[in-house]
């Protein structure tokens, strides 16, 4: 895929500048209705993305050398599910809904560690690291109990690099069908390499599509950003390419030449040689910035060694949990100062999102707006929505909240 050669970047930024010196509407590209509001505060539309969206797709959850040892596992609540990614003895990561099969209690309560089997709690049922239930006490207590039929629940789980994905959905597309062209896009990204690094949360009082939403356009950046982003890059002057499968690519013109990732732009490192300053990754990261949304909840400010990877969670249909990833890509020499410039630097700029979009929830749900009008530089947000109602289906969605579809240009 060529998307993001320099040569194609520099020529969609050149018709965006022309379009901005005219002060025109991208030629052909299609007329967007306005978006429900309703959609970011009804519960019956949260529900309907309960029920169908967080049920169906692919949700990234971590990182491969996170279960380095056989029984190392995680927790998670996924869509109000408990859910327990674990390494079996045979090495392979598999996902169960963290139930156990006798009366419903939770197994695994510890946000990670190594076990030898799930055993629960409550009744001592212990399942082996594949999740077959192995021992229940007393056993002859039941007339006819057969164990092969009561192993846990389990989930899709499969990797892309050390990306750990899961899909409650057993019958869900494979992930790499899924991720549609995003595998091309970052080709040049070393995800076989990538290390955990620091994992940190937020929550802010918004519907989480309002926050996705933020990550997916920069329209806001010269505003929201005057000291920080907008000093960096030209957020008017991106090239935007909306994926299939709702997922999206952007590559915002930098004021400078990048080298070493976010934190470098304003931090560079006095110790740094030529050759260190060089970005390993395609030619257009020095000139760049570059993102992409993993629909429907993930996005990827890719960087040169050391990046953030956002996830978006909803707690109710006002209230969002943003969990923040950062990874390494294990190609850079050890530089403490430029590690903490850059978790600063980006602490710095989301908590600039995430002061604009408190209260916003409150805004939203009182009446005193019907539907959202979104711009061409916005037309993330769209794809977004019309992905949605894809994936639950329109026919499941009332009418005065689905929005309309249009045939928005794909790479």
């Amino acid at each position: 895929m060529t998307i993001e050669t320099p040569e194609r970047i520099q020529s969609m930024w050149q018709v965006v500048t022309e379009n901005m010196k005219a002060k025109r509407y991208p030629e052909a590209f299609p007329a967007m209705p306005d978006i429900p509001a309703a959609r970011y505060t009804s519960q019956e539309f949260y529900d309907l993305e309960k029920a169908h969206l967080w049920s169906k797709t692919w949700l990234f959850v971590g990182l491969v050398n996170e279960f380095a040892e056989k029984g190392s596992y995680r927790t998670y609540t996924l869509n109000d599910s408990p859910v327990v990614v674990i390494r079996g003895k045979d090495g392979e990561l598999r996902a169960f809904h963290n139930v156990c099969q006798h009366r419903g209690s939770k197994l695994m309560k510890d946000e990670a560690g190594i076990a030898p089997n799930m055993r629960c709690l409550y009744h001592c049922w212990t399942y082996d690291l594949q999740g077959d239930l192995q021992f229940v006490p007393d056993e002859h207590y039941y007339s006819d109990l057969n164990k092969e039929k009561r192993s846990l629940k389990d989930l899709r789980c499969e990797t892309f690099g050390n990306l750990v994905f899961v899909n409650f959905d057993l019958d869900a597309e494979p992930l790499m069908e899924y991720l549609t062209d995003i595998p091309a896009l970052w080709a040049d990204v070393p995800l076989d390499d990538l290390t955990l690094f620091d994992r940190f949360s937020f929550e802010v009082d918004c519907n989480w599509k309002c926050v996705q939403d933020n990550f997916a356009e920069n329209y806001h950046a010269k505003y929201v950003h005057e000291n920080t982003i907008d000093k960096v890059i030209d957020a008017k002057t991106s090239a935007l390419q909306a994926v299939k499968n709702g997922h999206t690519a952007i590559a915002i013109k930098s004021r400078g030449e990048l080298t070493r990732g976010m934190g470098a732009a304003f931090f560079k490192s006095e110790n740094d040689t030529a050759e260190e300053q060089e970005a390993k990754l395609a030619e257009i990261s020095k000139l760049a910035q570059r993102s992409y949304n993993v629909f429907p909840n993930a996005t990827f400010p890719i960087a040169e060694y050391l990046f953030p990877i956002v996830m978006v969670w909803p707690i109710d249909p006002g209230r969002t949990k943003v969990e923040v990833t950062f990874v390494k890509t294990g190609s850079g020499k050890d530089d403490p100062q430029l590690d903490e410039s850059t978790l600063t630097f980006f602490r710095s700029f989301i908590g600039e999102d995430l002061e604009a979009l408190a209260g916003m929830h409150q805004a939203l749900a009182n009446g005193g707006i019907d539907g959202i009008p979104v711009c061409w530089a916005e037309h993330f947000i769209y794809h977004h929505e019309q992905t949605i109602d894809e994936v639950i289906g329109s026919d499941n969605i009332p009418p005065e909240m689905r929005v309309v579809p249009i045939d928005i240009p794909m790479g």
